[in-house]
C-alpha cells in the first residue's frame, strides 16, 4: 500500500501505475533469465501461458527482450493457457502418486530431490 500512496502523491493515475507495472514485467523476466537460467542453459523457445499471455502489451514487451528467441504460447503444445495452474498440480499429483521428486534442487535451493506432498486414504465411515 506504500508503494500507491506514493505513487499518488507523485500524481501518477492508476493508467500510469499499470503502464508502468506493464513495461517492468517482461524486463524483470529476461533480468531473472539472464541471471539464473542462461548461465546453466539456452533456450530454442520461451513458453509463456496464463492470464499474462492474454495481455498483448506485455507478450510483446517478452518478445522484445528475449529476441532473437521465438516467445509462443503453451496452446500452441495443446495446453490452455488458461489450464496452467491444473496441469502444473496435476503432473504434481502425478509425480506424488508414483513417487517420483517435484522439486527441482538447482531451481529451489533444496538439498535433495524430494516426493512433493501426501496422498491420505480417506476414512471410511463407520
Amino acid at each position: 500500500m506504500l508503494l500507491l500512496e506514493r505513487a499518488r502523491a507523485l500524481g501518477l493515475s492508476d493508467a500510469d501505475l499499470v503502464a508502468t507495472a506493464t513495461a517492468l514485467t517482461p524486463r524483470s523476466i529476461a533480468n531473472a533469465c539472464e541471471r539464473f537460467v542462461f548461465p546453466r542453459v539456452s533456450i530454442d523457445e520461451l513458453i509463456i501461458s496464463g492470464g499474462g499471455s492474454k495481455n498483448e502489451t506485455l507478450v510483446q514487451g517478452l518478445r522484445e527482450c528475449f529476441e532473437p528467441v521465438p516467445v509462443v504460447y503453451s496452446d500452441d503444445y495443446g495446453i490452455s493457457s488458461s489450464a496452467k495452474e491444473a496441469v502444473a498440480f496435476a503432473i504434481l499429483a502425478n509425480e506424488t502418486i508414483c513417487g517420483g521428486s517435484g522439486n527441482l534442487p538447482g531451481a529451489t535451493g533444496a538439498r535433495r530431490r524430494t516426493i512433493l506432498g501426501k496422498i491420505v486414504p480417506a476414512s471410511r465411515p463407520d
